[in-house]
């Protein structure tokens, strides 16, 4: 019987180092790391055969995987030692930048939260494990969705009325109505007009959204607000 088309991704080898994590945190972690590659290379695709470097810092901040792309170094992704011990580390979140980065920086974190959340990861950054629809509520109707698309990777997802978290949010919420509305394959077709070139950064013009989905920006945001009001 051939095997599965991911599993050279789902097999890529990866090097941990952790040096302040106690063995037994590291089996852990490896095992969870393992569980959910699998998971995101069965449901992106085998776009990724590794190898992956998993660095565990004891230091503050957010996991990071984007922008390590972004300068030329895919598969390498850092992790904090304090969300990975307590079983918070936004695992399969990254591994989606790994798989997936982008040149939209707004699609990118999009897709990787929602991805996040339908793979059942870790209660993680930014909902950890709240509804997305449910969080986004209350932020849709003020998100600048349009500003929010035209940052480009590796500018921060935020605005000055919208901090990182609830940037995070709306985007997830957002590129999951997408995916939800109309499947995969054409959010792939949007997707897949903004690659990230490492170091080179364009986040991509307003017309795609109409070439992709046949509908503006502007309507496709009315559409998604409209799908979040009680």
């Amino acid at each position: 019987m051939a095997a599965p088309a991911h599993a050279d991704c789902a097999d890529a080898a990866a090097t941990i180092r952790a040096p302040t994590l106690s063995s037994g945190d590291v089996r852990s972690f490896e095992s969870r790391f393992r569980e959910a590659l699998t998971k995101a290379c069965g449901w992106w695709g085998p776009s990724f055969d590794g190898p992956y470097t998993l660095d565990v810092e004891e230091s503050r901040g957010p996991s990071m995987a984007l922008v390590p792309v972004w300068r030329g170094n895919r598969g390498r992704i850092l992790f904090r030692g304090t969300t990975v011990r307590l079983g918070r580390a936004a695992i399969t979140h990254e591994i989606v930048h790994v798989l997936a980065p982008n040149a939209n920086r707004f699609l990118a974190e999009g897709l990787a939260v929602y991805a996040h959340n339908l793979l059942r990861g870790e209660p993680a950054f930014p909902n950890f494990g709240k509804n997305l629809a449910i969080e986004a509520r209350e932020l849709a109707a003020t998100a600048d969705i349009a500003a929010l698309d035209r940052l480009a990777t590796p500018a921060r997802l935020q605005l000055p009325n919208l901090d990182s978290r609830d940037a995070y949010i709306v985007a997830g919420s957002f590129v999951g109505f997408l995916i939800e509305r109309d499947g995969l394959e054409i959010f792939r077709k949007l997707y897949d007009m903004t690659p990230l070139v490492a170091r080179q950064r364009d986040a991509g013009a307003p017309e795609r959204w109409r070439r992709a989905y046949g509908v503006s920006l502007e309507g496709l945001v009315d559409e998604w607000r409209a799908t979040l009001v009680e």
